[in-house]
Order: C-alpha cells, then structure tokens, then sequence
C-alpha cells in the first residue's frame, strides 16, 4: 500500500477522532471493520494505527483492542515561535530569558512548551518545517509567535490554523498578549521623584526617552532637574563615567533598557559610584532574570513566565470558543511577582 494512502486514511481518522466521533476513551472499529471500511489490507491498518498511536491519539489494550486516548497530547503542548536567533543583533534579553526558562521547563504553563527559534520561512529551514509540520498535523494546542516582520511574512501563517497568540503586537489570525511599557514608565517616574531631586533617563530608544520626559513633566518635575540621555550598549561606559564627572550628577537614574545595565554599571565603578548608595538606579528587567541585583540595582519589569501564561490561558479560550480579549502585562516590581517559587537571580 503506498505511503500516501496510509496518510490519507490516518488524516482522516484523524479527523474523526478530534471531531469526536469516536470520544475520548471510546474503542476504534475492530481490525476487520477498518479493512471493509477503507478497503484496505491488515497490515495497512497496522500501519494506519501505527501512525495515530505515534501521535498520541490512540492507546491498545490486549492484542488487538483499540482506544482513543483520554487526553489528547496536543492539548498540552503549546509552540513558541521566534525569527530571531542567538548571536544576531535582534536577539534581546527578553527573547534570551524566556528561551532559557523554557528549555528549564520553569514557564509556569502545565504541559509541554517546543521552542522553535530563527524560524525563517526558507523550505530548508527545520525550525520552519517543523512549524509547517505543527500546523498540517494539528499536533499542538496553538502558537506562542513573538510579532517580528519575518513572522508576518510567514507563507505558512497567512491563513487561519492553530489557535495563534501575538506577543508584543498583532499579527493575522491571532489574539494578542502585549507589554505595558506605558504603565511602566509611569510607575518608574514616580519611584524616581521618591528617591531623587536630578534625575536621568537612560534609553536606547528615543520615543521612549520622549515618553519619559513627558511623563516626569507630567508629575511637574522642572526640565533642567531631568537629564534625558539617548545610550546604545557601546559608550554606555563612557556616558556614566562623564555623566558623574560634573557637578549636577544625577542622585536617581531609571536605566530604560536592560542590555545598558552592565556597561552602566561599570562606568559606575570607573566613577567610583555605588548604586544602591551614592545614587538610586531603577532599570528595566525581564523577570526572573534582572541585571544587577547584587550591585544595588533596583528593578520594575515583565514577567516573561507571565508573558506565556497568559498566551497559553488565550490559547485555552479560543480552543474552548470562549472570548480571547487582548491582555496587557503590567510592568512589576520584585516584591509584586505573582510567582513567589521561582526566585529572580543573576545571568
């Protein structure tokens, strides 16, 4: 029998079975009924079931007893999709952080989370094979996709599938998780106007930076209290050291992004600073990973655990036809982390 038809009749059991026509913990038709059925000979059955048991689908009790499983294994298993991969320019710490939680199975989510990371559309791609093979075979509970352009280009996304969650910002045929950097900036500069009198805002990003200085005059904070600083990575050091070598050093910083952590940090040290006592420095963390922890700094961040959890809980409700209404993940500081088990610690 040609491996084609094996599929075909497998797909269409398949079918069935995930159509409940054959409930969870019912039994198959018998050996016999399946070969008048489809035509077809006994060890093509074999084969047939063979491939429904491989996915899960199907359990045997005895010689030749057939059941559907109780669960099916794709109800636990969800997908996380990224385009960007480790080493490349795109690669943030939040995607480097919830990649490492998930390979550690510390997600929070109670089943199986697959990490398919610099998904890429190319044919020969096997992050996007696999993708592709997810969704023909309907073997998982939905897609966790963090938005990128390649997501949205994506030739095997274009049309309706599995249930789809878009973290960051929409994306077709998906419900969407996004972050609350507004409330974040928000909280952040009322934290500094308690801790400070100048103030700096460090961000590689300048409509952040803008927000932020909107924010702070919004609290009636005069503009020559707050020093707006637009920082990259390289020559963050420098900025620090040169930032204290004046005479209106700042005594509250708010580090906007966390890849300028370290190197603000050890332009502290050349400047003979110490956060957490000659100058208050709040920046921004992916939880439970923050920079800094043990050099004094403070933090107020996104919980990538709570960043999935919330994709799964949409994932659920899509699946079960309930309303998937978008969730905003609010920005949060250490003592307010729903997940007191897993303690934040150092990269």
């Amino acid at each position: 029998m040609p491996a084609r038809k094996v599929e075909a009749i497998a797909r269409l059991l398949k079918e069935q079975i995930l159509a409940g026509r054959y409930a969870p913990g019912s039994r198959l038709p018998t050996y016999d009924a399946l070969m008048e059925q489809f035509g077809i000979t006994r060890p093509t059955v074999v084969r047939v079931l063979d491939t429904l048991r491989e996915e899960g689908l199907l359990t045997v009790k005895g010689q030749r007893k057939v059941f559907v499983t109780q669960r099916f294994p794709h109800h636990d298993r969800y997908v996380w999709v990224t385009s960007e991969q480790p080493g490349s320019n795109e690669w943030s710490h939040f995607l480097a952080i919830t990649h490492e939680i998930i390979e550690r199975g510390e997600s929070g989510i109670s089943g199986q989370v697959t990490p398919l990371v610099g998904v890429d559309g190319r044919a020969n791609n096997p992050e996007y094979r696999q993708l592709c093979d997810f969704e023909a075979r309907g073997s998982a509970a939905g897609l966790l996709l963090v938005n990128s352009a390649m997501i949205h280009l994506l030739p095997v996304l274009q049309k309706p599938g599995l249930p789809r969650v878009a973290i960051g910002a929409s994306l077709p045929h998906a419900n969407l998780v996004t972050l609350d950097f507004a409330g974040l900036i928000e909280r952040a500069s009322a934290r500094l106007l308690e801790k400070g009198r100048r103030l700096a805002v460090m961000s590689p990003h300048a409509p952040k930076l803008a927000a932020a200085q909107e924010c702070l005059e919004g609290f009636g904070v005069p503009a020559d209290r707050v020093l707006t600083l637009h920082a990259a990575p390289i020559g963050c050091e420098r900025l620090t050291e040169l930032m204290f070598d004046r005479r209106s050093r700042p005594d509250a910083i708010f580090v906007m992004d966390d890849n300028l952590v370290p190197p603000l940090l050890a332009g502290l040290r050349r400047a003979k600073v110490k956060a957490g006592e000659d100058v208050y420095v709040l920046a921004h963390c992916n939880w439970p990973r923050p920079l800094g922890m043990a050099e004094g700094v403070e933090h107020l961040g996104f919980d990538v655990r709570e960043v999935l959890c919330a994709g799964k809980d949409l994932i659920d409700a899509h699946r079960a036809g309930e309303a998937c209404p978008p969730r905003l993940i609010p920005a949060r500081f250490l003592e307010e982390l729903a997940h007191g088990s897993g303690s934040p610690q150092s990269l």
